[in-house]
Order: structure tokens, then C-alpha cells, then sequence
């Protein structure tokens, strides 16, 4: 199924038996030389297999695209309708309509006339307005000719192995001209949902993706085209596929996790490290490559786990796989193997490395971005800073949803003491900008704020050792911090709903942190919190006894223990025999007051 390229789609069984065969064996070798074993590189060929297996050829992956919205798109009239098709005609005269070719004829493409055509193909795309012409030059073939193109350029990189080489010659100078060009392409044809539903459907994400893993392996090419290698991967990953074959948003994001993009993004982040805060001073390009990794990280994990599933609550038992979240019963131990794979890759990479990335550029050299003055905001981070932030903070919430053992095993132990100077620094830092700016400009500072809060109460859930972090310190502790947040966040639901869950997971069966608690603040607000939604938990529960989702706090504060917590934080009086305070109770407002 699949085969024939005449139209310019993918021969789906060439990509792993012919022409990806190269390809495939590649992600599974990078796999196994970063340490994941054998096992692992099983299930990358298999789950590549499995993609190719279920795409489909050009013309259903039309059709299944434009289902939903043929009677709006199909009927109406292209504004361009010969000038694209113009194009498209000379775009397949460039690639040729066979197969890979050989090598002689992937040299014999006019690279300066391909950039031409590329380019009056943006212009045209670009001032269109229509959906009927996007759809047109996707009935066109144009889409797997585009990303053929990527792929012959990537194939050539072997032919200019040194920057020097690269540098000296015409040819290579043309070829980034036409990459840039495509990349734009795709970008710009994307933006719409029925182009991505066809390039999953086809199964060229996965292609694209082996552009991508090239690039990363040459640093002085990486950050010229990976920001929009890596922005048209992000918006694939975000696209909604209910009825898919066969899982193939699930199967397709486990290829992506385990083929190696994640470790290497992780060693372009270590290379961030060095520069730490003087990397986003200038006009540097990095600093939009790093948001751009860590934008794909985060909806490659989302996919992983699904979002409806992803606000279930999930069990308190650090040992569950991550399998089930996301995994159809009849994929069984496949599924097993593939997510024990991810697990041991969040391990491996320590979490993609993002604590580390953000403590280098927050932290570096000791500099303290937070303001010296309570009632002085702090100076403002550049923008590219804290989207980063905000986007590295909610991809650990995330794998805290899908395995909690994982999160808090690798920011534990020798980690802790990053972890806790971190969580100081961005609450410090939004707390401070929200009290001296208008909430509505700073809704960025105020979600870091709440991912941050969320953050805490996952590290600490059910985990003594780490709920430690909370009282350390000689000024304010982490505990306080949160405690004396604005009144928001003990008055009205929603800010009940971000602070209370980490309170509870924060505190609870820790007599220290209970005691330091009742100090600040008044734990007959907790109570009625519990008591509250224990409430909600009976009336909606339904015959089967299933508990509904919005109630369990995305298992920050899992159900099953609400019961003891009613009891443990309805003690009249901490046990005499508390660890003693580190730190004096700061003086000023606090949330009972």
C-alpha cells in the first residue's frame, strides 16, 4: 500500500524496506550509543515499521483530511489556481516524480532554479488567503516533493563534512537557500489543520524528523535550520486525531522519544549551559532554538499522554508504568517495553536536562534576579526567559503525570539543592512582578507562577526527603513564600485550586513542615478545602463507583488519601517531639491574617 511516487507521496513500506532502511537503522544506533540497550532498538524498528504499516497513500490521506470540512473547502474557488499549479508543475520537473533516485540524480537538481520556484511558491502562499489553495497544491503532490527535497539535502551533508567546505562552496550556499526556502513551505502550508492531518497521515513527520536528527548532529547547521525543523514538528504534534488509525499520534510521539531527538536536544541545552543569561543578550539565534526544542518536547510529551487522560487523576504509586497512559489493552507488552524505554530516557537525559538549563541561565555566576525591595518589582527578564521557563516548568508537571517515581527520584538526591534554589527564584521573581505590574500584562508571569506551585507540591507528594526543601533556609522558607501569596489564592476557587493541592502534598505526614503551617496560616481553610471536594468526589461519582476527573487534582493530592489528611491536619497541637525550625517566622502578612 503506498508504493509508486509519481504523485510525489511516500512509498510507505519503501521507507522502511528501501530508502528509509538507512534511515531506520540510524535512529536505533544513535539509541543504543546513549546508553539505552538493545531491547530499546527493537522497539524503534518496530515502532517505525508500525508507522510505516498504517499510512496511507496521498489520495485517502486527501480525502480523510478534508472530510470534516469538504463542504466549505472543496467548493470553493482557488484565487491562484494557475499560477500554483504552474508551480507545482516546475517543482516536479526539479525533484523528478520516481522514487529516491541515485545518487547522479539527486546531484542533477538545478538548486538555484528549485530556490526560485520555492520562493515564488512562499509569496504566492503567503498573500493567499484562501484555504482552496493550500488544499490544491496538496492535491498537487506538493508536500512529499518539499519534504523529498529535505531529505536530498540532508542526504548531502556527508559531501561537506567541515564548516570550511561548506563555506567554500557554491553548490552547499544554494542548498541552504533552497532548505530555508522549503522549510518556509512547510511552515507556512501547515498552519492549517487539514495539511498537518495529511503529512501524519502519510507518515512524513517521520521523515522530517530524520532531518532534524542530521541537523543536530552538525552544530554550525543546527542553528540555521532546526528552529523551523523543530516549530513544523511542534504543530504536528499539537494536531488533534481522533479518529486516527491505530494510535497514531501515540505510536508516532513513542518514535520520537525513543529515536534519539531528546537526548540530542538535551546536549544542545548542556551546550546553552555555558553561556548562561549572556546567551540572550544580542541578536543570537539560540535563544529562539531553544525555545523552539523545548516548545517540541513539551507537545511530543503531551501527546504521549493524552489530555483527557492527562487530567484523570492518577494512582499515588510511584512503581506504574507509564504505559498505560495512552496505550490500547490489545498493544500489551510492546507498549510495556516502548514506555519503560521513555522512562529510562527521562532518566538518562535528567529530565531532558531542563533543570539544569534553567539553573545555569537563572542562577549563573550567582547573579539574583529577584528584587532587592519587597515593594519593588524585579527587573524584567527578557521574554524568550521566561517562555522558557514557563515551558520547561510545565514539561516536568507532565512527566510528573505520567510517572511520579520519575520525577522525584531524578530531582532528588543530589539534585535537591538546585531543585530548591530554582523554586525559590521563580517564585520570587513572579510573585514579585505581579505585585508591581498589571495582572493582565503579565498573564506569562502569572502561569509560570502557577506551573511553579504545581511543581512543588508533585516533588513533595508522598516523598519525605524532598518535602525538606520546605523549610530550609535562613530567611522566608519556601513554605512561608507560598503561605503568603496574594488572598487570591485562599479566597476565590481557582487559586484555592493552584495553592491548596501543594499545600496538602507539601505538608502532609510531616510534622516540621505541619508545624511551620500552623503558624501561617489557618488550617481550617484546608479542612473545608477537603471537605469540600470530598463532597463534590460523592455526588459525582456514578454508579460504578468511578471517580470523575476534575475532582482529583491531576493527582497532585490523589483521593486516596484525603481521608487521613482530614485527620492528620484537624490535630489540635504538632507533636511535641518536631524536629525544631531552621528558620524564625518572617515577619508581615500572613495567609490567616
Amino acid at each position: 500500500r503506498g508504493r509508486g511516487r509519481s504523485d510525489g507521496s511516500v512509498a510507505t513500506s519503501d521507507v522502511v524496506d528501501d530508502e528509509g532502511g538507512s534511515d531506520m537503522e540510524a535512529a536505533p544506533s544513535e539509541a543504543t550509543a546513549d546508553g539505552q540497550h538493545d531491547g530499546v532498538a527493537q522497539q524503534l524498528h518496530a515502532l517505525r515499521s508500525r508507522l510505516a504499516e498504517i499510512a496511507v497513500p496521498d489520495e485517502e490521506a486527501y480525502r480523510i483530511a478534508f472530510e470534516a470540512d469538504a463542504s466549505k473547502t472543496m467548493a470553493a474557488n482557488t484565487a491562484h489556481r494557475t499560477r500554483l499549479s504552474k508551480l507545482a508543475a516546475d517543482l516536479k520537473k526539479l525533484v523528478g516524480t520516481g522514487g529516491g533516485g541515485t545518487a547522479d540524480e539527486k546531484e542533477a537538481i538545478n538548486w538555484e532554479r528549485a530556490d526560485s520556484v520555492l520562493s515564488d511558491f512562499n509569496k504566492v502562499l503567503g498573500q493567499s488567503q484562501r484555504e482552496a489553495d493550500f488544499a490544491l497544491v496538496l492535491r498537487q503532490g506538493c508536500a512529499g516533493l518539499v519534504v523529498d527535497i529535505c531529505l536530498k539535502i540532508k542526504d548531502s551533508l556527508p559531501l561537506f563534512a567541515s564548516s570550511s567546505e561548506r563555506q567554500a562552496s557554491q553548490t552547499w550556499r544554494q542548498m541552504s537557500n533552497v532548505m530555508a526556502s522549503a522549510l518556509k513551505w512547510l511552515g507556512v502550508v501547515c498552519k492549517h489543520d487539514f495539511a498537518r492531518v495529511f503529512m501524519l497521515l502519510t507518515n512524513r513527520v517521520v521523515l522530517l524528523t530524520d532531518v532534524a536528527l542530521a541537523f543536530l548532529d552538525t552544530q554550525s547547521i543546527s542553528v540555521l535550520f532546526l528552529p523551523q525543523v523543530l516549530h513544523v514538528l511542534s504543530l504536528h504534534m499539537k494536531q488533534n486525531m481522533p479518529n486516527s488509525p491505530e494510535r497514531l499520534v501515540h505510536t508516532l510521539s513513542s518514535y520520537l522519544l525513543l529515536c534519539g531527538l531528546p537526548a540530542k536536544l538535551r546536549e544542545l541545552f548542556r551546550r546553552a549551559q555555558i553561556k548562561g543569561m549572556k546567551l540572550f543578550e544580542g541578536a543570537s539565534p539560540l535563544p529562539l532554538l531553544l525555545l523552539r526544542a523545548m516548545g517540541l518536547l513539551g507537545n511530543l510529551i503531551s501527546a504521549y499522554n493524552p489530555p483527557h487522560r492527562a487530567e484523570a487523576e492518577q494512582p499515588v504509586q510511584a512503581s506504574q508504568p507509564v504505559g498505560e497512559l495512552g496505550c490500547s489493552a490489545g498493544e500489551g507488552d510492546t507498549s510495556l517495553v516502548a514506555s519503560q524505554a521513555i522512562l529510562d530516557m527521562f532518566k538518562q537525559t535528567e529530565l531532558l536536562g531542563i533543570l539544569s538549563v534553567l539553573v545555569s541561565i537563572l542562577l549563573g555566576e550567582g547573579k539574583k534576579i529577584t528584587s532587592q525591595s519587597p515593594n519593588t518589582a524585579a527587573a524584567k527578564l527578557p521574554q524568550t526567559v521566561v517562555s522558557l521557563c514557563f515551558q520547561s516548568v510545565r514539561i516536568l508537571n507532565t512527566i510528573a503525570r505520567l510517572d511520579l517515581a520519575t520525577l522525584q527520584e531524578t530531582l532528588g538526591a543530589c539534585r535537591r539543592q538546585e531543585l530548591y534554589h530554582l523554586l525559590v527564584c521563580l517564585i520570587d521573581y513572579c510573585t514579585s512582578r505581579l505585585q508591581g505590574g498589571k495582572p493582565d500584562k503579565l498573564s506569562e508571569e502569572n502561569e509560570l507562577l502557577h506551573e511553579t506551585i504545581v511543581l512543588m507540591g508533585y516533588c513533595c507528594l508522598q516523598k519525605e526527603e524532598n518535602q525538606s526543601i520546605m523549610c530550609y533556609g535562613e530567611g522566608q522558607t519556601l513554605l512561608v513564600k507560598i503561605t503568603s501569596l496574594p488572598l487570591h489564592y485562599f479566597m476565590d476557587p481557582h487559586g484555592r485550586g493552584v495553592l491548596f493541592p501543594t499545600i496538602l502534598a507539601t505538608c502532609f505526614m510531616s510534622r516540621q513542615n505541619l508545624a511551620l503551617l500552623r503558624s501561617e496560616m489557618n488550617l481550617s481553610l484546608l479542612q473545608s478545602f477537603l471537605a469540600t471536594n470530598q463532597q463534590k468526589l460523592e455526588e459525582s461519582r456514578g454508579a460504578a463507583g468511578e471517580e470523575p476527573a476534575d475532582v482529583g487534582f491531576s493527582g497532585r493530592f490523589p483521593t486516596a488519601l484525603w481521608a487521613e489528611a482530614v485527620r492528620f491536619f484537624g490535630e489540635e497541637e504538632a507533636s511535641e517531639d518536631a524536629s525544631p525550625l531552621e528558620s524564625p517566622r518572617p515577619q508581615g502578612r500572613s495567609a490567616s491574617e
